[in-house]
């Protein structure tokens, strides 16, 4: 079994797919001489770059339109960010996670370690509150609207994008009525019925969504 460090596709139409990670410079995008090219209409023909250091990776954002984003976090344009084990990195629409087989956790990590409020399993569609499996599962579209909020989780996407990620068969003609009932029944589903305000899914009047997951 390779010990070398992987990205793994977790959304898009590469989902499940790995990358081992073997050159001192990987370049990442659109564009066809791209290592890693990324199957994202949002995605830059130059979008990012991995850079090995020693045993290390560190990513670069190469000035991409819609980012590069580590844990949630948007890098600024040119600056960098390591990576380590389990690290999430989102080009533009597309996740990954960051694999490293040699990493290994001390006991007082792994004390440390919590169970994210909300974690989504996109390999087998399950959503997790708190550590509980959410059952019954959420209905097919009720999970894929999830699916984009929680890969876009920090960012405000409009309905347009929503409806185009969740709706694709319908090519964007989709009411904006259907999206807001929609997340009406997966925020019913994902927040307790007693709470007053918003915990995960925030409404942006007059655009969409964004989805925290931050206690």
């Amino acid at each position: 079994m390779s010990r070398s460090p992987k990205l793994i596709c977790l959304s898009g139409p590469q989902a499940g797919h790995e990358y081992p990670l073997t050159e001192d410079f990987i370049t990442v995008g659109r564009s066809l001489e791209s290592a890693i090219r990324l199957e994202d209409q949002f995605a830059s023909r130059n979008h990012a770059e991995l850079h090995r250091v020693e045993e290390a990776y560190r990513v670069a954002d190469l000035g991409s339109k819609n980012g590069v984003y580590v844990n949630g976090e948007r890098l600024a344009p040119g600056a960098t960010a390591w990576l380590q084990d389990g690290t999430e990195v989102r080009f533009a629409s597309t996740l990954y996670r960051f694999q490293d087989p040699s990493a290994t956790l001390t006991a007082p990590s792994l004390i440390a370690i919590r169970e994210p409020a909300l974690r989504v399993d996109v390999t087998t569609r399950q959503v997790y509150v708190d550590g509980r499996l959410l059952d019954p599962p959420l209905s097919v579209k009720q999970f894929d609207l999830l699916w984009y909020l929680f890969q876009n989780r920090g960012r405000v996407v409009s309905k347009d994008e929503i409806a185009q990620a969740v709706w694709p068969e319908a090519q964007g003609d989709v009411y904006d009525a259907n999206i807001d009932r929609m997340v009406s029944r997966v925020r019913a589903r994902i927040e307790p019925e007693s709470s007053e305000e918003p915990r995960f899914i925030f409404t942006v009047r007059g655009y969409g969504y964004t989805l925290e997951t931050a206690e």
